[in-house]
């Protein structure tokens, strides 16, 4: 399984030069977010977004973006469909 293997080998970074180094690690994380979010079903998805919401503070923003991408998924699968 591709997904396992990019999980297995994740590492945070905590070192960082520039500003641009620390946006890339963000950008990635929230792809690696996003793999896993993806392959939950709706309702866990659901329950997973306000079980983020209810932790509040930076979680909150984390269930704002899943939110923004599970809208995004479900539009570009709605065009693909058609």
């Amino acid at each position: 399984m591709r997904s396992y293997r990019l999980l297995d080998d994740f590492k945070l970074v905590k070192d960082y030069e520039t500003t641009e180094e620390i946006t890339k690690n963000i950008e990635l994380n929230k792809f690696m977010l996003g793999l896993i979010f993806s392959s939950l079903s709706l309702p866990y998805q659901m329950k997973y977004i306000g079980v983020l919401e209810e932790l509040g503070g930076d979680f909150k923003e984390m269930a704002e973006y899943l939110r923004k991408f599970k809208q995004e998924k479900d539009a570009t699968e709605t065009v693909l469909k058609n």
